[in-house]
């Protein structure tokens, strides 16, 4: 047993050294090599060491957005990386020396940081993209709004009996912060948040996997007169989908709509490209663009119960015509035992911020179904982990 374990050591330490630079490899191998490294990651922890991972997991983000406003990270990415001394880094931060010691100390434990056996701190890679306005350091931030919802989880499910919840208004989100808004209002009333969530929201378009538009036959089946609406991106952010569909089809025909609530598309600070209107909408409300030839949609609904999904659902349905065709990009939740932690995850998040969920393919479907629409086509595709698919629907 001790020689396999010393030929095992030897191997992983020899591959580990031959491992080619993070930008070099292929994001398929990359995956497959950590969900090797995870099993065997399981098969040797003893189990205090998931327990402990489970009990202390939280402090990483409680910390890092300490170290943002103590202004840490800015300190470092001023001086463009160089090493600093504690006596430096304290006259460049908020707080005293005792909290500033502490605090860099943890973040040498996170390979955040590293301290020089001079007794200086070297910044790493992370530090450098924590800074403020980054979309790494923006994250930090929305994810530490969200844990105080976490932290509510389980007085919400002792108070209501522990059911899950399918009211949106009346989620473990409202107890925590004690209001009576949807979380989208609440952001709209907390505009630093508001920004914090778009900036994030941009961030995570880079791991979304394909383009749908490059997994639809978009010149075969979307065919528009010039003077007509060939797209409505319904609750399309700030217009990173739209577009880029316009930059990969710019001899289109027809004409593309943006639509997001006021308040995200008035964060838009570049003009769109020539030939994308942006129209504030709410999509619980009347449909203004009547007749499209496609409806889109990308992780929207999924922020929503299926009572408020089927009334946004409503709302297209009755601005579509014969010829309309509703395209929903969404995560799909494996019916299967082997479900991906990012997934089970995420439908837990969906849960605690929107009393919402993750729903596996046959629950689009059958919410599709109960709209009225009928399902043409489905295309499935990987992404990261959360398996996604775009589900092609047209009036019954």
């Amino acid at each position: 047993m001790a020689s396999e374990l010393s030929h095992l050591t030897s191997s992983l330490t020899s591959a580990l050294s031959n491992l080619p630079a993070t930008e070099k490899i292929p994001d398929g191998e990359r995956m497959q090599i950590l969900g090797i490294v995870n099993k065997l990651q399981e098969a040797l922890e003893p189990p205090q060491l998931p327990l402990q991972r489970f009990c202390f997991s939280h402090y990483g983000i409680a910390v890092i957005r300490i170290a943002q406003g103590m202004g840490i990270f800015d300190a470092f990415i001023e001086s463009q990386g160089q090493e600093m001394p504690l006596e430096e880094l304290s006259s460049k931060a908020k707080g005293d020396d005792r909290l500033l010691k502490r605090i860099m100390r943890f973040l040498s434990t996170q390979n955040i940081f590293k301290q020089t056996t001079s007794g200086t701190y070297k910044p790493l890679p992370l530090a450098m993209v924590l800074g403020t306005g980054s979309p790494p350091g923006d994250m930090i931030k929305h994810f530490h709004t969200n844990l105080q919802v976490t932290a509510k989880l389980f007085d919400y499910f002792e108070i209501n009996d522990y059911k899950s919840p399918d009211d949106s208004k009346h989620a473990p989100f409202q107890l925590a912060y004690n209001t009576d808004s949807h979380y989208f209002e609440w952001l709209s009333q907390n505009p630093d948040k508001q920004q914090v969530f778009n900036s994030v929201m941009t961030q995570s378009q880079q791991y979304r996997g394909a383009d749908w538009f490059e997994i639809y036959p978009v010149e075969e089946r979307l065919r528009a007169s010039p003077d007509h609406v060939l797209l409505v991106d319904i609750g399309g952010g700030v217009g990173h989908d739209i577009t880029a569909f316009q930059k990969r089809f710019p001899t289109l025909p027809g004409r593309l709509i943006l639509q997001d609530l006021p308040q995200v598309i008035d964060t838009i600070k570049e003009p769109l490209p020539e030939g994308i209107a942006a129209i504030g909408h709410n999509m619980f409300e009347k449909q203004p663009i009547g007749g499209a030839l496609a409806y889109y949609m990308r992780t929207v609904l999924h922020d929503f119960p299926d009572n408020q999904a089927l009334d946004a659902l409503a709302r297209i349905r009755d601005a579509m015509t014969k010829e309309s065709i509703l395209l929903i990009h969404e995560h799909t939740m494996p019916d299967s035992p082997d479900v991906p932690p990012i997934a089970a995850t995420l439908d837990i998040h969906m849960m605690e911020m929107f009393a919402s969920l993750e729903r596996t393919e046959k629950e689009w479907v059958a919410l599709l179904t109960t709209a009225g629409l009928r399902v043409v086509k489905i295309w499935n595709e990987d992404s990261f982990g959360q398996s996604t698919a775009l589900f092609e629907a047209r009036l019954n």
